[in-house]
């Protein structure tokens, strides 16, 4: 008998999730990382400074210099570390305990789908990610992290497909994040629980369907 590849996958994220430490982040850090997150969102990654992040907390910017030493630096790593961390856990409440990976993948698409239309540092996470890709602005260390965070998230859908039956899936499945990640281009959401509900379908079946192309 073949030893179900999703229940291990599904530990290793809860492994993973579980020896991050954010002992170190107190309320004031994790609410300037929102604070950076919600400007970058309305302006821009690159028009956020010190100042206007210190404007919006109402304090004074070389405050912000008490919980990040390294300033914007340190706070674009932590924010990144920070909305991925969520995201994670959101994904690990949704799935651990459950045993059939077909039941698995369609939670991960519901939890993917919806923070990806409800939140839009969603896409500034994305947005910042691909262009590391092509301009290595990050950090080789925060690169490596997002790096095994992707690829452990990935490794979800890539278990939950082989117990599945469709075999080996690595191309599909990037297929597939290009889906979810993308979704606010194919997307039109009117805040109603009900079309939510429809549009998670949608990209349930939509996601399981690219699983059936020819294999890498």
């Amino acid at each position: 008998m073949t030893e179900e590849r999703w229940p291990r996958a599904v530990e290793e994220f809860d492994k993973h999730l579980s020896e991050l430490d954010w002992s170190h982040q107190s309320k004031s850090r994790r609410a300037i990382l929102e604070a950076f997150l919600r400007l970058a969102t309305e302006n821009g990654f690159n028009s956020v400074s010190m100042r206007m992040i210190a404007k919006e907390m109402a304090i004074k910017a070389p405050s912000l210099y008490n919980h990040f030493p390294d300033g914007r630096d340190e706070i674009v790593a932590e924010s990144l570390r920070w909305h991925f961390y969520k995201f994670g856990i959101a994904v690990l409440e949704e799935v651990r305990g459950v045993f059939d990976p077909k039941e698995g993948w369609h939670r991960m698409v519901h939890v993917h789908l919806t923070r990806q239309i409800q939140l839009p540092e969603s896409d500034l996470w994305d947005l910042l990610v691909a262009t590391d890709q092509v301009v290595h602005f990050l950090p080789s260390v925060l690169r490596e992290e997002v790096d095994a965070w992707v690829d452990l998230y990935e490794a979800l859908y890539r278990a939950a497909a082989e117990d599945m039956g469709f075999g080996p899936s690595v191309q599909q499945v990037k297929l597939v994040m290009t889906i979810l990640e993308g979704a606010n281009r194919w997307v039109t959401w009117d805040g109603k629980p009900r079309s939510l509900a429809v549009l998670v379908e949608k990209a349930n079946t939509a996601t399981l369907a690219l699983l059936e192309l020819p294999k890498d």
